[in-house]
C-alpha cells in the first residue's frame, strides 16, 4: 500500500541517533539542572480531546496548537485517516489526506470543543492545505505556525511523492489574512521559501518575540543523519508575512566574533542533540525559563531541554516520560502553553505510530494525539 511505504520511509527519515543525550530517571535528574520533576501523568481530560469521530476524522499525525484569540485555538494535523467507527473500531474507508485542522472553542467543555476541517474537490476529500501548482514538492505537511498581529502564518514541509532520496523538497509558508473568520473562509497566500531538504529544515518549532520570528530547526552535519542536531534561525516577522524567502534568515553561529547572527550556514551552534522535525517551545514567564521538547522517534522516551534565553545555552535533554504503549515510533512531542495552569507545568502531546497501516485492529490510541501533564519545581 502507498501509505505503508510512506510510513516505513518516513521512519527512516525521522530517525535520529541516541547520542549525547543525558539519560536520567525522573528521580535522578542532574543536580545542577534548573528544574526538577515533581510528577508526570496522562492528562485525563485532554487525552480524550482527539478521539475518533463516529464518522469523518479518525486520527492524524502530530498536533500543533496555535492560539488565535482568548477563546479559540487552531490545531494543525498532518496525514489524516477518514472513515467511520464501526463496532468500536476505526475503519479508514476513505483515502487518507495530508492535512486537516481543528478549531477549539476554549469556552466549551473540552470534549465538546473541537470542530474539524478539510476540503472537498467534487466528491473527493482533499487536504486543508492543498498543493499549489508550481511550488516545491507535490504535497504539504503543516508542522508549526504562529499568530502575528491580525495575521496567521503556518509553515509546511513540501514533500515529493517519491519517498526515496530527496523526499523533502522545501518549505512553504502560508499567510492567512483573516484568521478570526471561519476556516473555510480564510484567505490563504502560499509562498515557497526555497529552503530545506532531507538533511536540513527550519521549522521544527517557531517562536515569536517582536520583532523577530525564531525558527528552531535541525541539520545533519556532512549530510549524515547520525549527527542530527538542533539549530536556531531568525527573521523579521514583517518579512515572513510579506512572503519573503530564505534570504531573510539569519543563523545563530560561533565564530571569531564569538556567538553571533550571520547570513550563512557556516559554524552553526548546536543547541542540543537530537534535532528532530517536530518540537515545540514554551516560555515560563514567572520562572524566566524556556522549555523545548525532543525525542528519538524509534524509542519510547520524551525529553525536555531548558534555557534562560532562546539562544541558549540549552541544557542536555532529560527524559520526562516513557510511552508504555510504544509500538513503531513515539514522536511529534509538543508542548501546548495555553493548556498549562501554573508555572512549571507542561501539557505535552505525542503520537504513537501504528505497526504498518492497520489502525483497525491496533486500538483507539495509536495514531492520534495523546497528552501528558508534567509538573516541575524550580530549584532554590
Amino acid at each position: 500500500m502507498e501509505l505503508q511505504r510512506r510510513i516505513y520511509t518516513s521512519i527512516k527519515w525521522l530517525i535520529v541517533p541516541f547520542v549525547s543525550i543525558l539519560i536520567a530517571e525522573p528521580t535522578g535528574w542532574p543536580p545542577d539542572y534548573p528544574v526538577q520533576l515533581v510528577s508526570v501523568e496522562m492528562d485525563s481530560i485532554y487525552d480524550q480531546l482527539f478521539q475518533a469521530n463516529e464518522s469523518g476524522w479518525l486520527g492524524a499525525d502530530a498536533a500543533t496548537s496555535i492560539v488565535l484569540s482568548e477563546t479559540r485555538t487552531l490545531w494543525l494535523f498532518g496525514d489524516t485517516f477518514l472513515g467511520d467507527v464501526i463496532d468500536g473500531k476505526r475503519i479508514p474507508n476513505r483515502f487518507y489526506i495530508n492535512s486537516t485542522i481543528a478549531i477549539q472553542d476554549r469556552t466549551a467543555p473540552p470534549l465538546q470543543s473541537i470542530r474539524y476541517y478539510w476540503r472537498r474537490e467534487g466528491a473527493r476529500d482533499i487536504a486543508f492545505f492543498p498543493y499549489q501548482t508550481g511550488s516545491s514538492g507535490e504535497y504539504y505537511w503543516p508542522t508549526s505556525g504562529v499568530r502575528i498581529g491580525d495575521k496567521l502564518v503556518v509553515f509546511c514541509f513540501a514533500l515529493h511523492k517519491d519517498w526515496g532520496n530527496g523526499w523533502v523538497a522545501g518549505t512553504i509558508s502560508v499567510v492567512i489574512d483573516n484568521p478570526d473568520d471561519e476556516p473555510m473562509d480564510w484567505k490563504l497566500s502560499y509562498y515557497d521559501m526555497n529552503i530545506g531538504n532531507d538533511h536540513f529544515g527550519i521549522h521544527s518549532a517557531v517562536y515569536y518575540e517582536k520583532p523577530y520570528l525564531y525558527f528552531f530547526g535541525w541539520d545533519d552535519p556532512d549530510d549524515d543523519n547520525m549527527q542530527r542536531r538542533t539549530i536556531l534561525m531568525r527573521a523579521k516577522a514583517t518579512d515572513i508575512l510579506k512572503g519573503r524567502n530564505a534570504e531573510v534568515l539569519e543563523f545563530w553561529a560561533q565564530g571569531k566574533r564569538g556567538l553571533h547572527w550571520q547570513k550563512n550556514r557556516e559554524n552553526l551552534v548546536s543547541l542540543f542533540i537530537p534535532g528532530v522535525t517536530e518540537m515545540a517551545i514554551q516560555y515560563d514567564a514567572q520562572w524566566g525559563l524556556y522549555y523545548c521538547t525532543t525525542y528519538v522517534p524509534e524509542k519510547p522516551d520524551i525529553f525536555i531541554s531548558v534555557a534562560h534565553q532562546l539562544t541558549g545555552s540549552w541544557s542536555e535533554p532529560v527524559r520526562i516520560y516513557s510511552n508504555p504503549e510504544h509500538k513503531r515510533m513515539t514522536y511529534a512531542a509538543k508542548c501546548h502553553p495555553e493548556l498549562s495552569n501554573q508555572p512549571g507545568e507542561l501539557v505535552i502531546s505525542y503520537i504513537t505510530a501504528p505497526i504498518g497501516v492497520d489502525i483497525e485492529n491496533q486500538g483507539m490510541d495509536v495514531y492520534r494525539p495523546r497528552f501528558i501533564r508534567v509538573r516541575l519545581r524550580k530549584k532554590d
